[in-house]
């Protein structure tokens, strides 16, 4: 028999009520904030970029054989999507769009690189969730409450059939396992120079062994759904590793300096800068995934969802 009290599951979602006890919203709210804030620092500075100089990623798009006109809608995908994303408004439409962009952009332009493609692929992971549930109490979508997602009017079986949303759940944190797995894989096939990488950041080399068994443990915990949340915090804390000591850019920070706004122009131009990135999106949707699992063991929202 379905609860009588409650209201349909979108009140949940708007609510920030899918977290396993109340005195944790407002924690959930700041960590879906959070997260989105790590997706739209990705999507507005490389939409920026591509708005300044255009050319670049036109040049790119005809090598792969692709019109290099489809650099505008890129820009405007990034730039307007990303403020939306940051804004939470209508937010599982652009979560949806982000999804597929950031599946097929990739597997078209970051083939030879595997720890951008399979970060980039995290970041759909995370946008799973956001399609499914929303983005929080800290957001637009829920001060305005509106009833014209187009998501939810159009398509209501994503935010209401019990089987679907665990199997995209499923699907989703696949995707945000894979970035530690496929690490595991590129250091047993690139050894010695993934060690020399950590002994020129002035690692002893032998941390590799410590970095691929957390990588294979805690991405598989993911993968299969076990202990989640413990296995996100770790993983947070080794892609804060990867990308401010391993893939940190480099950047110039001088802050009082006659040269402050050519130095900065380079810092924004920073052609090194995509992996620190693509580490900042993992970590968001590790931040999401992590909000989001106590969902999949309410049975009482589930059948709440299942009847709609």
């Amino acid at each position: 028999m379905l609860p009588s009290k409650g209201g349909n599951i979108l009140n949940h979602v708007y609510s920030g009520r899918l977290t396993a006890a109340p005195r944790s919203v407002d924690l959930a709210a700041l960590g879906l904030q959070l997260g989105r804030i790590c997706f739209a620092a990705d999507f507005l500075l490389f939409g920026a970029r591509k708005f300044s100089d255009p050319s670049i990623i036109s040049t790119l798009l005809v090598t792969h054989h692709l019109p290099g006109g489809l650099v505008y809608p890129a820009m405007f995908l990034q730039l307007v999507g990303g403020t939306c994303i940051l804004l939470g408004l209508q937010t599982r439409f652009w979560s949806a769009v982000f999804a597929w962009f950031c599946i097929v952009a990739p597997s078209i332009f970051w083939l030879d690189n595997l720890e951008n493609l399979t970060r980039d692929y995290a970041a759909a992971g995370g946008f799973l969730f956001l399609l499914l549930f929303g983005p929080g109490g800290l957001s637009i979508d829920a001060t305005l409450r509106s009833p014209l997602d187009p998501v939810v009017r159009y398509i209501p079986a994503i935010t209401g059939n019990v089987v679907l949303i665990k199997r995209m759940m499923l699907i989703g944190r696949s995707l945000i396992a894979l970035p530690f797995l496929a690490d595991v894989v590129k250091k047993l096939v690139h050894f010695g120079s993934e060690r020399a990488l950590l002994e020129s950041k002035g690692i002893p080399g032998d941390t590799i062994a410590v970095v691929m068994l957390i990588e294979a443990v805690f991405g598989l915990a993911i993968l299969v759904g076990w202990r989640v949340r413990i296995a996100v915090a770790v993983l947070i804390a080794l892609a804060i590793f990867n990308g401010f000591i391993l893939h940190f850019p480099d950047y110039v920070f001088a802050v009082f300096n006659d040269r402050f706004q050519e130095l900065m122009l380079a810092n924004f131009k920073n052609r090194g800068a995509a992996t620190f990135f693509k580490d900042i999106t993992t970590i968001g949707a590790l931040i999401i995934l992590a909000v989001h699992t106590p969902y999949r063991t309410n049975a009482t929202l589930h059948l709440h969802a299942a009847a709609m």
